[in-house]
């Protein structure tokens, strides 16, 4: 679903940036410049949930999920079992 990331989806891109180069609180940039250099990953204006972008075959749910939930998880695939995680594996509560 995006994460932590995604709490981005809510700031302007601009704003954002401006924000963490230039204007935030711990800030120190006398050059004024937000960095925009080739090697840097490029930002879109929009975080995208992993399954937006690539096929995802298995959601695994917690943050992040428990040893127990990826171990029944990879023991059901290489056993050619289908992936059934129990209740108690997947409850947050």
């Amino acid at each position: 679903m995006g994460g932590v990331p995604a709490l981005r989806n809510m700031v302007p891109l601009k704003e954002c940036l401006e924000e963490a180069y230039l204007n935030g609180p711990t800030v120190y940039n006398p050059s004024g410049q937000i960095p925009d250099n080739t090697e840097l990953p490029l930002l879109l204006n929009k975080v995208y949930p992993a399954h937006e972008v690539v096929k995802i075959d298995y959601f695994l749910p917690g943050c992040p999920p428990s040893a127990d939930t990826i171990f029944a998880a990879l023991k059901a695939l290489l056993t050619d079992e289908p992936v059934e995680l129990p209740y108690e594996l997947i409850k947050y509560d």
